[in-house]
């Protein structure tokens, strides 16, 4: 999706991104918005593996299932993703401005993040609950900000977008075609379905207020976001797809572009 909107040269004022859109936002907010970026994005999701960002501890996974610890995976390959492809220390100092959305469990509500160190607010945004731990940040206890809130218009509008370019992680297919593959696969179906109904209610919100473009996210098979085996395949269909949308975009407008603040 992102290679198809700098194709067309179209470049965002700001990011807000959620959950593993804020590792993307976080890895584009510090490069030029170009092709060759969105293609540098694209090798290192094709190169991951599922150990890489969801290492299993028998001694960790133990440990959450018998209750004497509040995950099931250790966060270090997360980390460790960030700190070798985000190109900053503080997301305060992004060079194009960022924020993230995590959720906060000691106020129990969702916190926008625009700034703190990279490694902990970026491993905040994506600590899907149960599966990997909060982050603490200050007096916050801090988890995947998807919980309430995946595809963040409502806080794009408040910082004064006027157009927002939407990056669903899938197309909101409301059936399921076969049962999750154990606890971590579960976990993180159920939390899509219910970022699935938020992104629907906030088109419905704020589609009045602001122009919303809804990129096509195509997963046709309803591959898991756990499941890194399908990542070229993803890539090149979502290409595809989201060429194709832009295109009848462009041909069904005849009038010229309007410079506006523009999130991504």
């Amino acid at each position: 999706m992102l290679r198809a909107v700098y194709e067309r040269g179209i470049a965002a004022d700001f990011f807000v991104g959620t959950s593993a859109g804020g590792l993307n936002a976080a890895f584009v907010a510090s490069r030029p918005q170009t092709v060759a970026t969105a293609n540098e994005l694209a090798r290192v999701w094709r190169g991951l593996q599922r150990e890489d960002v969801f290492p299993v501890s028998m001694r960790t996974l133990v440990g959450g299932l018998c209750g004497r610890c509040d995950h099931l995976v250790s966060d270090r390959g997360l980390r460790g993703l960030v700190a070798r492809h985000v190109e900053f220390e503080d997301i305060a100092d992004a060079p194009i401005p960022l924020h993230v959305v995590a959720f906060d469990l000691n106020k129990g509500r969702e916190v926008l993040l625009s700034e703190g160190p990279a490694v902990d607010v970026i491993a905040a945004t994506a600590a899907v609950p149960g599966v990997l731990p909060p982050v603490r940040i200050g007096e916050r206890e801090l988890i995947d900000g998807g919980v309430v809130n995946n595809a963040p218009i409502s806080h794009a509008v408040a910082l004064g977008a006027e157009r927002i370019l939407v990056f669903p992680t899938q197309a909101g297919q409301r059936s399921v075609k076969r049962a999750p593959r154990g606890a971590l696969e579960a976990a993180i179906q159920g939390l899509t379905v219910l970022t699935d109904r938020r992104l629907e209610w906030d088109v419905a919100r704020y589609s009045s207020d602001v122009e919303l473009i809804l990129l096509p996210a195509a997963n046709p098979t309803q591959v898991q976001p756990t499941d890194f085996d399908h990542s070229n395949r993803l890539i090149r269909e979502a290409l595809t797809a989201t060429r194709a949308f832009l295109a009848r975009r462009r041909a069904q407008s005849a009038a010229p572009p309007v410079t506006t603040r523009l999130a991504a």
